[in-house]
């Protein structure tokens, strides 16, 4: 339910992209969604303090210890609380100089509403942090639609109901709109989104009763920092290369080039649903059977069966990127761009290792050992900042596309590494390098046979199943043989 509801709203929001690309008037508007929303992931993952991660840890190490986990609730919103509304006072102090660093003099709004709404998911994600800790799938799941819905509802609104109201003659809709800039609308649907759920958690606040235990905070801020530096670097890796195509190319390309990568980006839309959906699903799940001694062997099987579901994933989106290119970007100016269609199967592929890494990573989370994963997490997107310093300029986003495939890559490599010494895992590395690369190999031949012979890049599909038969085959026959 919970991976369900992750691919559904995203499936939903990713459909306002082709909304996007059709009403805004060029790439560079839709570069300019792309670049804030950039800066605002860095701000959240600070913002948020790793206190969700520190939430599962401390609240089944309480219940251990036949202690209630409200206490580490309220300590961790109490915390939000606070640095949520530290943040809102300090952005509407200092607006006008923050826009203009991020390269948008004069709208300060954007910086404001990005303020509230950091500070409302913040705060939020603690409430249904608990509902997954709880098993309480249902609610977790109507409330997430709820706040889904508004943001695609108040989109709409914005940018279908209100042009089409304005040019029949209704005057009144010149009170809640104005065509001049419809990304101040994007943006204030995501407000609207972000505020609407607050009251829905309304018993949650009565937890915050449990007040603040100062040294259950000093346990969990010491255990969480790691994690915010883990989730710094993870989004170098995930969306810095936006912050600096705008920063290092030519001020009249730059909004352009980083529109057109994040639509193309898009692309690779059910991998990255995927892979969010089982990162979401998979973390209280892996707490929640560390305990047993079957523990190794399940994390085993989860990985691969991952890969074999992301390897449909990466051969069926090669297969079908002639129709779904242009109908997903709509403007031929995405997806007629000859480097946007070979970056593609490089942006399906890091996403797959992204998802890997979650996986192969859960060891340093288990074992408290997050500074090992901080270490992990600083090499990647060390490798992300040297290869997209050293080659943006002259490959513009092609260097970003391999930049992350390259982070992704080394990170798997070293957290495997690393978990077998401190938390050894029976991970099948033949399996999952033999569907690795069969997929990648038929994702070239459909991309080859796309356009000459497409009967033949369909055949990669059935082609990638009957791998997946050999692989699970050659399982059982070692374990009748065993």
């Amino acid at each position: 339910m919970y991976g369900l509801t992750t691919i559904v709203g995203r499936f939903l929001n990713f459909l306002l992209v082709p909304l996007y690309l059709s009403r805004l008037n060029n790439a560079a508007e839709y570069g300019e969604v792309s670049v804030m929303y950039s800066y605002s992931t860095f701000l959240a993952v600070v913002l948020s303090f790793g206190m969700e991660t520190a939430f599962f840890y401390f609240a089944r190490k309480k219940q251990t210890e036949g202690k209630t986990a409200d206490v580490v609730f309220s300590t961790a919103s109490w915390f939000l609380i606070f640095t949520g509304t530290l943040l809102i006072a300090l952005v509407y102090a200092f607006s006008e100089p923050l826009v203009a660093w991020a390269g948008y003099p004069g709208k300060m709004q954007y910086v404001q509403w990005f303020a509230i709404i950091l500070a409302a998911d913040a705060l939020t994600a603690m409430a249904f942090a608990w509902l997954r800790l709880n098993e309480k799938p249902w609610i977790f799941s109507g409330i997430r639609l709820l706040n889904i819905g508004v943001n695609i509802g108040s989109n709409l609104f914005f940018l279908l109901v209100c042009p089409w109201l304005a040019e029949n003659g209704h005057t009144w809709v010149q009170s809640v709109y104005s065509p001049e800039n419809l990304i101040n609308y994007i943006f204030l649907s995501n407000v609207l989104a972000s505020l609407v759920v607050i009251p829905f958690f309304w018993k949650f606040w009565t937890r915050l009763s449990a007040g603040f235990d100062k040294e259950l905070f000093g346990s969990m801020i010491r255990y969480s920092m790691p994690v915010v530096v883990i989730g710094l670097a993870g989004m170098v890796n995930e969306t810095l290369d936006r912050v600096l195509l705008k920063k290092m190319l030519p001020a009249n390309v730059a909004d352009t080039e980083a529109g057109i990568y994040s639509a193309l980006y898009k692309l690779s839309m059910v991998m990255t649903m995927f892979v969010q959906a089982f990162r979401f699903a998979a973390e209280p799940f892996f707490f929640k059977e560390s305990g047993s001694e079957q523990a190794p062997k399940t994390y085993a099987d989860v990985l691969n069966w991952f890969v074999y579901a992301c390897g449909f994933i990466y051969v069926a989106t090669m297969v079908c990127l002639p129709w779904l290119a242009p109908l997903l970007l709509r403007k031929a100016v995405y997806y007629n761009d000859v480097r946007g269609m070979t970056v593609v199967p490089v942006l399906l592929m890091a996403n797959l290792l992204l998802g890997m890494y979650y996986s192969i990573s859960i060891w340093y989370r288990l074992s408290a050992r997050t500074s090992l994963g901080a270490l992990i997490a600083i090499l990647g997107g060390g490798v992300t900042l040297v290869l997209n310093f050293l080659f943006i300029p002259k490959y513009g986003f092609m260097a970003s596309a391999w930049a992350t495939l390259a982070a992704y890559g080394s990170m798997v490599l070293l957290a495997y590494a690393l978990g077998q010494r401190y938390f050894p895992v029976p991970y099948n590395v033949k399996r999952i390098l033999f569907i690795l690369f069969g997929a990648m190999i038929l994702g070239m031949i459909a991309q080859t046979y796309n356009e000459v012979l497409p009967v033949l890049s369909y055949l990669a599909i059935p082609g990638y199943l009957l791998m997946i038969w050999y692989a699970e085959k050659g399982k059982y026959a070692d374990r009748k043989n065993h």
